[in-house]
C-alpha cells in the first residue's frame, strides 16, 4: 500500500527539480508538520524517514489475539552510513593481510564514492550515484584527495575545477580498477545483508584499450641496450658508489626478479640447496618488530606465486657474487643491501616495506643519463628475460618458475591440495631455463672487500 506522502516523493524522485513541500504527514504516532525537500539526496533521506516510520508502526500493530510480537527487520534495514561501512571494510581488508598499496587504492575509490553521493545510508545508494561517481572520476583534478587546497571541495566544485583544468580522462585500466574495488565493496555489503542488492550489478567490466601509442617506448631491452647499460666506462663508476648499485641491476638482468624482491633480500635468503647456491624470494619475520606483532616483516611480496627459490645463474657466480655475500656476512648486517631503507609512512610511522625506492630512483637517473626514454627502467629486465625465453620456445609454466608469475590452473584442487613441490625437480628445470638466457653482456668482476669503506660505517645502515 502506498500513501500520499510516498507517492509525492516517488514522483519527485523521477524528476528531482524545484522544491517539494509536504505538510501534515501522519504515520502512526509520528507527526510531521512540514517537510521541504530540495534535490534528490534530500528526497531519498525523506523517503527513508517515512519508510522507517511506516516500518515501526507496522511492527507495533497487535496481532489477532491482541498480543504484540516484534517482526523481523527487512533486509537492509536499518542500514548504516557510508562512512561507517567504509571504515569497517578497510579495517577488515587490513585484517585479512591485503597489500598496503591495494588498501590505499581501495580507500581512494571509496572516498570518491562518498564525495559523489554524500554520507548517506548505504541502502540508499543506487545506480544514479554511480553515474555521478563516474563523472567525478572523469573530471577529478590531480591530487584531489591529497592536496590541501581541495580539502573542503564538494562534488560540484571538484568537477568544475577538473573541467577548468581540462584534465585528461583516466586510462581504461584505472577506471576498471575503481570498478573492481566498488564491486568488492558492495558485494560484501550484499552478502552481509546490509543492502538488498549491489548497485554495481549493472556496470560491466571496462574493455581493455587496444590503441597503441607508436611514440611510447617499448619496455624491452635488446642486446645493444644491455651493452649500453653495463658498459664498463659508465656502469662501474656509477655502481662503485654503493653495493646495491653494483648487484641489484645484475641480479635483475639474470633472474627477471622484481626490483623490490631484490632490494629486500636478506643474508639468510642466500642459501645452498643440494650443492646449488640459490636466492630465496620470500618474506621472513624481522625479530626487532616482534614487540608489535610476532609475524611482522619489512619484506613484502606481490602474491603467493612470487614465493620461489632461484638457482643463482652462473654469470653472477662468475662475477663474484658469493665473495660479496661473504663480505656482508663479515659486516654482520642481516640484509644484503644495508644502505637501502624500507621507508616509513608519515601517517602511521609504520614501515613502507619499499626497500626498492632508493635504488629505483638511482637507476632511473642512470638510465636517463644514458639517454633511455621515460618509462624504460629496471622492470624492463623482467620483460626482456620473459620475452627471450618465450621466443626460445620455453613453456609458460617453466618461465613462471623463474619469474614468479601466477599461471592459470586447469585443475586447481589438485594443484592446491594434492600436488606437492619437489625442490630438486624444480631446481633442475630452472637451471635448464636460465641456461638458455645468455645476453651478450660482460659483467664486471667483484673483488672481495670492494665495499670495505661503505660497509664499515653502521651509522649509514638501515634495519
Amino acid at each position: 500500500m502506498t500513501y500520499p506522502a510516498q507517492q509525492h516523493l516517488n514522483s519527485f524522485l523521477s524528476d528531482p527539480t524545484g522544491t517539494l513541500k509536504l505538510t501534515n504527514v501522519r504515520v502512526g504516532r509520528v507527526r510531521i508538520g512540514e517537510m521541504i525537500v530540495v534535490g534528490r539526496e534530500a528526497a531519498l533521506h525523506a523517503q527513508g524517514i517515512i519508510n522507517d516510520a511506516f516500518e515501526r508502526t507496522r511492527r507495533l500493530r497487535p496481532s489477532k489475539d491482541g498480543t504484540r510480537y516484534p517482526e523481523p527487520l527487512p533486509v537492509a534495514a536499518p542500514a548504516r552510513l557510508l562512512s561507517i561501512e567504509i571504515r569497517d571494510y578497510l579495517a577488515d581488508r587490513e585484517r585479512t593481510g591485503l597489500a598496503r598499496d591495494t588498501i590505499e587504492s581501495t580507500a581512494r575509490s571509496l572516498k570518491l564514492l562518498q564525495m559523489a553521493c554524500g554520507d548517506i545510508s548505504v541502502s540508499r545508494i543506487d545506480h544514479v550515484h554511480i553515474y555521478r561517481l563516474w563523472d567525478l572520476m572523469r573530471w577529478s583534478p590531480p591530487l584531489l584527495l591529497s592536496d590541501p587546497q581541495y580539502r573542503d571541495y564538494n562534488f560540484d566544485q571538484a568537477v568544475a575545477r577538473g573541467k577548468a583544468l581540462g584534465v585528461s580522462p583516466p586510462a581504461p585500466a584505472t577506471a576498471e580498477k575503481h570498478r573492481r574495488f566498488l564491486v568488492s565493496f558492495f558485494g560484501r555489503l550484499e552478502k552481509a545483508k546490509a543492502i538488498a542488492g549491489s548497485p554495481m550489478r549493472v556496470f560491466a567490466e571496462v574493455k581493455k584499450d587496444l590503441v597503441i601509442d607508436p611514440d611510447k617506448a617499448e619496455r624491452l631491452f635488446d642486446e645493444a641496450d644491455l651493452q649500453r647499460i653495463f658498459a664498463p666506462h659508465t656502469f662501474i663508476p656509477w655502481a662503485m658508489k654503493a653495493p646495491h648499485r653494483w648487484w641489484v641491476p645484475m641480479i635483475g638482468l639474470y633472474t627477471g626478479a622484481r626490483i623490490n624482491e631484490v632490494a629486500q633480500l636478506k643474508l639468510a635468503d642466500i642459501a645452498q640447496e643440494s650443492d646449488v647456491w640459490c636466492i630465496r624470494i620470500q618474506k621472513t619475520i624481522d625479530a626487532d618488530l616482534s614487540h608489535k606483532d610476532r609475524n611482522r616483516s619489512r619484506q613484502s611480496l606481490k602474491g603467493k606465486a612470487a614465493v620461489r627459490t632461484l638457482p643463482i645463474p652462473q654469470p653472477l657466480l662468475d662475477a663474484g657474487f658469493l665473495a660479496f655475500v661473504d663480505d656482508i656476512r663479515a659486516c654482520g648486517h642481516p640484509r644484503l643491501f644495508p644502505h637501502l631503507s624500507a621507508g616509513v609512512r608519515r601517517d602511521t610511522g609504520e614501515s613502507n616495506t619499499r626497500y626498492s625506492q632508493g635504488i629505483l630512483n638511482q637507476f632511473s637517473r642512470y638510465m636517463k643519463d644514458l639517454g633511455f626514454p621515460k618509462g624504460v627502467g629496471f622492470h624492463a629486465f623482467r620483460h626482456t628475460i620473459a620475452t627471450e625465453l618465450h621466443h626460445q620456445g620455453v613453456a609458460d609454466e617453466d618461465i613462471a618458475l623463474v619469474t614468479g608469475h601466477s599461471i592459470s590452473k586447469k585443475v586447481p584442487v589438485l594443484h592446491e591440495a594434492y600436488f606437492h613441490k619437489k625442490p630438486a625437480v624444480a631446481r633442475v628445470k630452472q637451471i635448464s631455463v636460465l641456461a638458455q638466457y645468455r645476453p651478450d653482456v660482460k659483467l664486471p668482476i667483484y673483488e672481495a672487500g670492494q665495499f670495505r669503506d661503505a660497509l664499515s660505517n653502521p651509522r649509514k645502515f638501515y634495519p
